[in-house]
């Protein structure tokens, strides 16, 4: 039976509608999307050489996709940031300090399942990625790479008096310092085994301070982050001890002139020149810090070993800083902005991107490849056992220990005091934040 002139239009008609559909999903797979599409994206410290070949070889992929990259001056970052973001013409992309998330929830766009999964993301990227860019199985950024403490030693100072190896405990500092240090009998340290103890002089001092706690376990916030926990007691081997306050006085009896430890004081060279001219043998600090120190002193005799534990026996734990990107929430093309830092986070182009910037990998499926290289080997191992905490505040937090830090060695306060006084100030910062 014929079918009728108008049924048979309606049914050609419906044929080309899906075939239509069909030609539109298969334009840009991964973004559903064939019109031209700008990405903006914002980064500190990143020169757009280091990402431009990757950036091409996504635009080849996606020829509807143009990316454009401003590096930002990391000193006016966030106020720039949060000015464009005000004014409603803020980048697709941006990146976050790794403890900025929980300022940044309501501006950013969490990552669609069909670009990540939770289950996935968690088994490639190191633990403090996963804690630092994820929030109730949600996934809010990606890094490219992660940052964490290592110990700088001056080969030739530790030959000189006799040390083969940098130490790997608490206690092997103290009696490496003890061994090292020298002093011109007028209160000026010509030789420091450690540069530690005090804040304006120490580059990075309250990292320094947070990787001691958490190496001692201190909770540094309750689970929901409303309430900080620094100065609080734990049971440890049958008996109540204070975590946090045990760091701070080992931080700080570096700069204690009573203390056995005393190596270190305001008269000090800052720690990276003390370190690069032979006045201190040891160097907490990062993986970016080598270029800084080769700049100084191109011949100087260096290496950089794990940061010393506490305790052998029980799991190493270290200090991460560092940077990671997220989509915001005002973006006209979100699903197009994580497929591209989807891309960019991934092995195939992190192996580009570290032959030509090479740092440590935030992917755990790379560090194995990292732990050998002469270079970032310690800090891309140390990644494994990475952590960090919530701030609500990363600036007025920092500036909390700096100052608990300034207490306890210039202002004469006890160390239960300070790192009180630290508990109620961070509290108070936490309640403006909720």
């Amino acid at each position: 039976m014929k079918q009728k002139p108008l049924a048979r239009f309606y049914k050609i008609a419906a044929v080309v509608m899906s075939v239509a559909f069909l030609a539109a999903g298969c334009g840009s797979k991964s973004t559903g999307n064939t019109g031209p599409i700008t990405i903006k994206i914002w980064k500190t410290f990143e020169d757009s050489d280091n990402l431009q070949a990757l950036f091409d070889e996504y635009q080849q992929k996606h020829p509807n996709v143009q990316i454009v990259y401003t590096k930002k001056n990391v000193d006016t970052y966030e106020a720039d940031l949060v000015d464009a973001l005000a004014s409603g013409s803020g980048p697709d992309i941006f990146s976050i300090h790794n403890d900025w998330l929980p300022r940044y929830l309501d501006k950013i766009s969490p990552a669609p399942d069909a670009t990540f999964l939770y289950k996935d993301y968690k088994n490639t990227f190191v633990d403090t990625v996963v804690q630092d860019f994820t929030k109730d199985n949600k996934i809010y950024g990606t890094a490219m790479a992660v940052d964490s403490l290592g110990l700088y030693y001056n080969k030739d100072i530790m030959g000189s008096a006799g040390i083969a190896v940098p130490p790997k405990t608490w206690d092997e500092l103290a009696a490496h310092v003890q061994r090292l240090k020298k002093s011109d009998g007028k209160g000026y340290f010509t030789r420091s085994g450690v540069a530690m103890g005090t804040n304006s002089n120490v580059n990075r001092a309250v990292d320094i301070l947070y990787l001691l706690m958490l190496q001692k376990r201190t909770v540094p916030f309750n689970a929901d982050g409303t309430e900080p926990m620094f100065n609080q007691d734990i049971s440890a081997n049958g008996n109540r001890v204070y975590p946090g306050q045990a760091a701070l006085d080992f931080y700080t009896s570096f700069a204690n002139p009573v203390s056995m430890n005393y190596n270190w004081n305001a008269r000090s060279d800052y720690s990276i020149d003390a370190f690069a001219n032979g006045r201190a043998a040891y160097l907490y600090s990062y993986s970016y810090t080598r270029q800084s120190l080769l700049q100084k002193n191109p011949n100087l005799n260096f290496d950089v070993a794990p940061v010393p534990q506490p305790d052998l026996d029980q799991p190493a734990v270290n200090f991460s800083n560092y940077w990671g990107e997220v989509v915001s929430k005002q973006s006209k093309n979100q699903a197009v902005a994580w497929d591209l830092l989807k891309f960019l986070s991934s092995k195939n182009s992190l192996d580009k991107y570290y032959a030509k910037n090479k740092q440590p990998s935030s992917r755990k499926d790379m560090i194995e490849l990292q732990i050998n290289d002469p270079e970032i080997g310690v800090f891309a191992n140390a990644n494994l056992t990475a952590k960090s905490f919530y701030k609500p505040s990363q600036v007025k937090i920092d500036d909390i220990f700096a100052k608990a830090i300034d207490n306890v060695i210039l202002n004469g306060v006890s160390i239960n005091d300070a790192m009180s006084q630290a508990e109620q100030q961070a509290a108070v910062v936490a309640r403006s934040y909720q």
